[in-house]
């Protein structure tokens, strides 16, 4: 949603209530203008683990499950290096999505009032106009991936933002998708800023998505868990019927 962040500054720019405020805002959508797209890497989940909508899009025909994490298993800052040497340590969010339209910018609107007032606080601090500008864009950045068009809403996502600023992002990887290779990084998840592992598995539920042997992938994923140590994680099936046409 970084191209609604950038239009609303310049509407605002427009209707600014003082030369100054003016001054300032047009100096910001400049530099937002070229910045390049954001360094960053986003994994999406779903407040909702067994909605229709997201087994079909997401899920093969017969044989899907829904993984139900820790929350605090998807705050991991530790990108993994493909050539198997240290993890890397990079910027991370856990952000919900807020569901919006073009009529209705208010949160978007917000956010550009905290983050002035923040820069406008710190400005001393960051080093004069330019540095202040640049740490308002670049915030700006890391905020924009927590908006997206309403029309998602049914989706109730969140999403874990991996950034670098200012730097190429390590560890990445390549996989071929359908019309272009698709770059991805792979996050060593359930550690805390330490690199330790939680004590807490970080599956907490799976459910067996919509197939026509529900009763039987369920005890063999119960089987695979019981057999890993984590008889604690909860094995259900999906309420959705099973309908094969």
């Amino acid at each position: 949603m970084w191209t609604l962040v950038l239009k609303r500054l310049r509407e605002r720019r427009d209707s600014a209530k003082s030369p100054e405020e003016g001054a300032l805002l047009s100096e910001i959508v400049s530099l937002a203008s070229t910045r390049q797209a954001p360094n960053q890497f986003v994994a999406s989940f779903s407040e909702d683990g067994d909605d229709l909508t997201q087994w079909r899009a997401y899920c093969p025909g017969e044989a899907g499950f829904s993984i139900g994490f820790s929350s605090a298993a998807l705050f991991s800052q530790w990108i993994s290096d493909p050539a198997g040497g240290e993890p890397s340590f990079v910027g991370s969010k856990f952000l919900k999505i807020c569901y919006l339209n073009e009529n209705n910018t208010s949160e978007v609107d917000l956010a550009i009032d905290r983050t002035l007032e923040l820069a406008t606080g710190l400005r001393q601090f960051l080093g004069g106009e330019s540095r202040q500008q640049q740490a308002i864009v670049a915030w700006l950045g890391i905020i924009a991936p927590s908006y997206k068009n309403s029309a998602y809403r049914a989706e109730g996502e969140w999403r874990m933002v991996l950034s670098k600023p200012d730097k190429p992002m390590p560890g990445q990887r390549f996989r071929t998708g359908k019309s272009t290779l698709i770059p991805y990084v792979e996050v060593e998840l359930n550690r805390d800023t330490s690199r330790r592992v939680s004590n807490e598995y970080m599956v907490r539920k799976v459910l067996v998505g919509p197939t026509p042997s529900p009763d039987l992938s369920l005890e063999a994923l119960q089987s695979l868990f019981v057999t890993k140590g984590h008889s604690e994680v909860v094995v259900e099936k999906s309420a959705i019927p099973y309908r094969h046409w």
